[in-house]
């Protein structure tokens, strides 16, 4: 499955695309473990990777960043976004990109939260426009140790970094996490509850949650998560593999979030990062409703784009194919040239 039919019929990307919008001159930082296979030019641009940190091993600029093949989960994360060829598409496949290591996959402990804060502090300083982060803590490796949900409060050093990198006209996209199925903790993961981000869900084809997208409220009267995008079977490109699977998670919804902001921020230049969040939220598919799992829905860039090609008179903006999104019976559709299609691209009977 390509990841064009995610961009045409769930994020309403693809009509961007089409208009030439890719993400050029928008710099995307991607904070997360492994990545693997990443500098190969025989799989990704790398005139288009702009820098590689390791905040693990101190070093602030390593092309061998990780020697094991296993952690790739930060390669898969973004190829999302850059890959490009005839079997996947990426969301912003003409932006630059940061790629910051913080994440150690043989141990998990409290103090990797003061880490990915110092991650999203070096992205904020090397100006990245808007921060991806697939990662997530809720429960350690130390017996009984797990996240109780009065931290879920935004006072953790990642979730105030992510803030503050907000504050500083950075979109940041934190994964909502996956434990939605667990027993032992469901909740939004750190540091999705940061405040002023996007903490993003995850649906199914049909555009109801998955089991795994980890539930809100958290521990303030904040609305968590923000946004959800498809986060089953969604293709990824896998450097150990050297060929296009797929994989399940908010940690691929993710980024397919941040690549689609870096489309409409090349579009409309015009708009604070807080403003593109603002409207991002707003063209979720159940909008002004929210739901604890899945917040307002899914983001439509097309939406967006042609919303505020009216509403600010841009009427040098390129024209766009008309579509809509729909719901009906609680299942959502899509309408072009009058005919009605499901999420997956499908004419519906």
């Amino acid at each position: 499955m390509k990841l064009l039919f995610i961009l045409s019929w769930i994020l309403g990307l693809q009509p961007l695309h089409e208009a030439g919008y890719r993400g050029e001159g928008i710099t995307i930082a991607v904070i997360d473990c492994g990545f693997f296979g990443a500098d190969s030019a025989a799989f990704f641009p790398q005139d288009q990777i702009v820098g590689i940190y390791d905040l693990i091993e101190e070093e602030y600029r390593s092309y061998e960043i990780t020697a094991q093949s296993y952690d790739n989960h930060g390669t898969l994360c973004m190829s999302t976004m850059l890959y490009e060829s005839d079997e996947l598409h990426g969301t912003a496949p003409e932006a630059k990109y940061i790629l910051i290591r913080t994440e150690d996959l043989d141990n998990e402990y409290r103090g990797e939260i003061d880490r990915l804060a110092k991650g999203i502090r070096l992205a904020d300083e090397l100006g990245a426009d808007i921060i991806s982060i697939s990662l997530g803590y809720s429960v350690f490796d130390v017996p009984d140790a797990i996240i109780k949900f009065e931290e879920l409060d935004g006072s953790s050093s990642a979730a105030k970094a992510a803030t503050e990198a907000a504050r500083h006209n950075r979109l940041v996209c934190i994964a909502a996490g996956n434990e939605g199925n667990k027993t032992e903790y469901k909740n939004i993961t750190i540091p999705g509850d940061a405040d002023s981000v996007l903490t993003v869900g995850a649906v199914k084809e049909d555009s109801t949650a998955t089991s795994f997208t980890s539930y809100g409220p958290i521990a303030v009267d904040r609305p968590k998560p923000e946004i959800s995008s498809l986060g089953v079977k969604i293709p990824v490109f896998d450097p150990v593999m050297r060929g296009v699977r797929t994989g399940n998670g908010t940690s691929f919804a993710t980024p397919m979030v941040a690549g689609m902001a870096a489309c409409l921020w090349q579009a409309l230049p015009h708009l604070t990062a807080m403003q593109l969040r603002e409207k991002i939220i707003q063209s979720g598919h159940l909008y002004p409703n929210h739901d604890i799992r899945i917040g307002y829905g899914i983001p439509d860039a097309w939406k967006i784009y042609l919303s505020e090609k009216k509403e600010t008179g841009l009427y040098d903006l390129p024209d766009l194919h008309q579509r809509e999104k729909v719901l009906i019976n609680g299942q959502l559709y899509i309408i072009i040239d009058g005919v009605r299609y499901l999420p997956t691209g499908q004419k519906a009977g």
